[in-house]
């Protein structure tokens, strides 16, 4: 007779520890603060990267022009694209996805990046982009704790590298 009483215990014990059985709402919030131009040595560390000090931040909208972020050796291993994102709450699981609208080419949705989210700040890596064009970015977080939260951006790329 002890099993069903251990039974009751373990799931009233699992329950109490449930983010979702308090009824409280969430008060996780990601933002996309925006872009920057890395080396591949950041990118290389994956979404746990850090900015390397001074790296200047595109907020989303923003159009870039002239060589900014232009790749300036011969293997194109600098001007990598990386959307930044900041997050504060538990920890989740995410996705980034990149749809590109280059001139002439009409729209093409990337498959989705996922991550996994901690507090602070990550960095994901948007693939090669090298062409100028619009770049729209879905970020969705909180799978696992409640409604999935979106949040977009855009960065349009119009520069002159050679």
């Amino acid at each position: 007779m002890r099993a069903p009483e251990f039974v009751f215990a373990v799931a009233c014990c699992v329950a109490a520890l449930s983010p979702l059985a308090s009824g409280t709402a969430s008060a996780d919030s990601g933002t996309l603060t925006g872009f920057a131009f890395v080396d591949s040595s950041v990118t290389s560390m994956g979404s746990k990267a850090k900015l390397p000090a001074g790296t200047k931040i595109y907020p989303p909208g923003s159009k870039i022009t002239g060589t900014e972020g232009c790749p300036t050796t011969r293997y194109k291993t600098d001007g990598l694209l990386v959307v930044v994102i900041d997050y504060q709450g538990r920890p989740t699981a995410g996705s980034v996805t990149v749809t590109e609208h280059r001139a002439g080419n009409g729209a093409f949705q990337r498959a989705p990046y996922y991550i996994d989210l901690d507090s602070g700040r990550t960095l994901q890596y948007l693939g090669p982009i090298f062409d100028n064009g619009t770049y729209d970015v879905l970020f969705s977080y909180n799978y696992n704790l409640g409604n999935t939260k979106t949040v977009s951006a855009t960065v349009v790329l119009a520069r002159s590298c050679q």
